[in-house]
């Protein structure tokens, strides 16, 4: 499938992590500056980056014209099942597509069993997505203060951006993610199963009127910047 025929696609996290390591084409230090300079407010945001589901945005997927329509009920279906944001779903959905999808754009049009397949398969994708722009902040503070990484100077800079809000914003994302209910059929569609399997009784709340009892942001004890020297370079 051509880059035309996918849609347009913003740069996926995983693609930005690759950049980092140094595996990517882009490996001056113009263009690692220039890939932390266009991202690093998605760093910041962390998994806030990805926002629910909203009549407004939804209304901008069916009304965009450069989207083809089965990109579009794909990308509202996915938004159903993942929780997502419709245009970021639809945006998943065109980087999916440009990285991993091995079919043609017609390819698309699928019976209902390939649909589901397809969209469990974006939705691993999606976790991955998640995870690696945690990967891509823990790689920023373990080598923006070493002297061997060649792209000290430009990691440094965006740290910078990030020092002054990136504690607090992650641990309000800590604390949202200890409330959140787990996904059901009921919330993200037919895929999710009625009852998890060997699923037991939720324990009623404790002394504290919580479910669990668990260690609380507070109690993290979280680096500091002078905290995180002597990490070893990548190897070449």
């Amino acid at each position: 499938m051509t880059a035309a025929a996918r849609g347009r696609c913003v740069r996926s996290s995983r693609e930005l992590w690759t950049i980092l390591l140094g595996r990517s084409a882009l490996r001056e230090l113009n263009q690692i500056e220039a890939e932390l300079s266009k991202h690093w407010q998605r760093l910041l945001e962390g998994l806030s980056y990805y926002k629910p589901p909203s009549p407004n945005s939804a209304e901008k997927v069916k009304a965009n014209k450069d989207v083809a329509s089965p990109l579009k009920e794909l990308g509202l279906r996915i938004s159903k099942f993942l929780g997502l944001d419709e245009e970021q779903s639809v945006q998943l959905l065109q980087c999916y597509l440009q990285e991993d999808y091995r079919g043609t754009r017609g390819s698309l049009k699928q019976d209902e069993r390939q649909s589901q397949a397809l969209i469990l398969k974006i939705a691993d994708y999606y976790y991955e997505e998640r995870t690696c722009i945690l990967r891509c902040v823990l790689h920023l503070l373990t080598y923006f203060q070493d002297e061997r990484h060649p792209y000290r100077v430009e990691y440094a800079d965006c740290v910078d951006k990030l020092e002054k809000e990136l504690v607090t914003k992650y641990r309000q994302q800590f604390e949202e993610l200890y409330k959140t209910e787990a996904p059901t059929w009921e919330t993200h569609g037919n895929l999710m199963p009625r009852e998890p399997s060997g699923a037991q009784p939720s324990p009623g709340p404790g002394p504290s009127g919580s479910r669990h009892e668990a260690a609380t942001p507070s109690t993290v004890h979280w680096p500091r910047r002078h905290d995180l020297t002597g990490a070893k370079a990548p190897e070449a």
